[in-house]
């Protein structure tokens, strides 16, 4: 019970929206020189009901289709009710049926926009809100991303989609979709009650969509079986899916955004921090841990959770902060490099249903102990910012930390090498 109470606290404490800041700008730079998006032509802007009327019949058997497959294939998968099986004949609401398909949020905005990289903003273009973008509980001081609205019919580039529709699953996509989370989707979707997450933060209850901890001693499963109740594989699987059926049937536009919503899930198990709930302490030290607490000295346990929160949430700072700094001064950097090094795709085995499971949380579990010395190691230096916003502002950093930046261009090539060995399977006919 001690033990279970441990990794619900350290589960909790993870920044669950930070995998990698933004999605968009990551995926520009590592899918830019990809044959296949830059060869493409470019695609006409086209409503989802659109696409839904036309490929309705098509649409109700793939993911009748998938859920047969999920039922067996995927690990502690809570079945579908029937009653959310798209009805027989299509509905006055689509988006709304679909959604709820789906099982994701049926109140995000789909908003018709694209993000540009910084730097190189488009004049002229209206721009929105973010809260129009996002739904409220996604939020945050530290956006800065620039949303240009398009048009429906709009031509736009194949790149510039499935980089924008990357960051999609952080607006809303899976908030809310547990028993024990606000409104009223929770008791229709019936994946129970959320099985980690921070309460402190309302995008939380995403964090069993985008995180996965695969590779835990069986000890630890024994102790918090709650670890192993997340879906991010499920959800690149759904979209995967969906793109496919959209390229297949004349919907390019919705092929390439389906498969960034679904490239979202596979870039976040490339943060180690969403692959192990406590990176760098192997099981006996957690007993070890555990037992102090239960004979009253709690410091040590205290101090584990603390370093998680801290250490997650520092390095996203630090890693977009000098990112974003890169793009403004447009200068070739090893950081950039790592992003598009196309020779580190034939080092993995080709893209399954089981490969986030297979290689890309089990890469980022065993990278995660060094990964988390290097940041303890740097923040013995640096200074704690009190939030987003004012980590992008710091003009005193250097980033010079031979030893962090080092993991930091190591784990973005995997970034890249996933990204787009999961973009050419869903575009391979």
């Amino acid at each position: 019970m001690k033990l279970t109470f441990l990794l619900l606290l350290l589960c909790g404490t993870v920044p669950t929206a930070w995998g990698w800041s933004n999605h968009t700008v990551g995926s520009y730079l590592a899918l830019q020189d990809l044959p296949a998006l830059r060869e493409a032509p470019q695609v006409e802007v086209e409503p989802l009901e659109q696409f839904l009327a036309q490929q309705y019949g098509a649409v109700s058997a793939l993911l009748d289709e998938q859920e047969r497959f999920a039922r067996e294939h995927f690990a502690q998968y809570p079945p579908r009710p029937d009653s959310l099986r798209l009805p027989a004949v299509p509905g006055e609401n689509l988006r709304h049926d679909f959604l709820t398909a789906l099982r994701i949020n049926p109140y995000i905005h789909l908003a018709m926009v694209i993000q540009p990289l910084p730097g190189k903003d488009v004049p002229g273009r209206e721009h929105l809100k973010a809260e129009l973008v996002m739904v409220e509980q996604t939020l945050s001081p530290w956006n800065r991303q620039r949303f240009i609205r398009v048009a429906d019919g709009e031509k736009v580039a194949p790149l510039t989609v499935l980089a924008s529709a990357a960051d999609e699953p952080d607006y809303g996509h899976d908030i809310n979709l547990f028993s024990d989370n606000p409104g009223e989707v929770g008791a229709l979707y019936e994946f129970g009650p959320q099985p980690f997450g921070d309460a402190r933060f309302q995008y939380s209850s995403q964090a069993p969509f985008h995180m996965g901890f695969f590779h835990e001693n069986a000890v630890v499963y024994a102790a918090a079986g709650f670890l192993q109740r997340s879906w991010p594989d499920w959800r690149a699987y759904q979209y995967m899916g969906l793109a496919r059926l959209a390229f297949a049937s004349g919907h390019p536009y919705w092929g390439y955004r389906f498969l960034g919503w679904g490239l979202h899930h596979v870039q976040d198990l490339t943060q180690p921090y969403h692959a192990k709930p406590l990176p760098g302490v192997e099981l006996a030290s957690l007993l070890l841990i555990e037992g102090k607490a239960l004979a009253g000295f709690d410091a040590d346990k205290h101090a584990a959770i603390e370093r998680v929160a801290t250490r997650h949430m520092e390095v996203e700072k630090y890693q977009a902060a000098w990112l974003r700094r890169l793009l403004r001064a447009g200068q070739a950097h090893p950081m950039l490099q790592a992003y598009a090094d196309l020779s580190q795709d034939v080092r993995y085995p080709a893209y399954s249903v089981d490969y986030l499971r297979n290689v890309v949380s089990a890469e980022s579990a065993d990278d995660s102990a060094a990964f988390d010395e290097a940041i303890g190691q740097w923040l013995e230096t640096a200074p704690i910012t009190s939030d987003f916003s004012a980590a992008n502002q710091l003009a005193r950093e250097s980033y010079d930390h031979p030893a962090l930046n080092q993991q930091l261009f190591t784990l973005l090539g995997h970034f890249g090498a996933h990204s787009r060995i999961y973009v050419s399977a869903g575009l391979a006919p």
